[in-house]
């Protein structure tokens, strides 16, 4: 599964996305552009990390939404 069949990026403006489920208005988290990287926030707007591209973020997002309910969410 790719992130792709999971999340629709959503421009949010000056280098963020939100993330939601995808073919929803369901908000997943967001993605901001930083010097460092990209960084992830879930949809409690808990800073998950930092990753060298917006691909591997959204890979990251999967498995932690994964891992919090204890069964595969998508």
């Amino acid at each position: 599964m790719t992130y792709t069949e999971v999340f629709d990026l959503v421009d949010a403006g000056d280098g963020r996305w939100d993330v939601q489920q995808h073919g929803t208005l369901l908000v997943a988290g967001q993605v901001c552009r930083t010097r460092t990287g990209f960084v992830l926030w879930d949809w409690l707007d808990r800073q998950l990390g930092t990753y060298e591209t917006i691909d591997d973020a959204l890979r990251a997002l999967i498995r932690f939404e994964d891992r919090s309910s204890g069964a595969t969410a998508y």
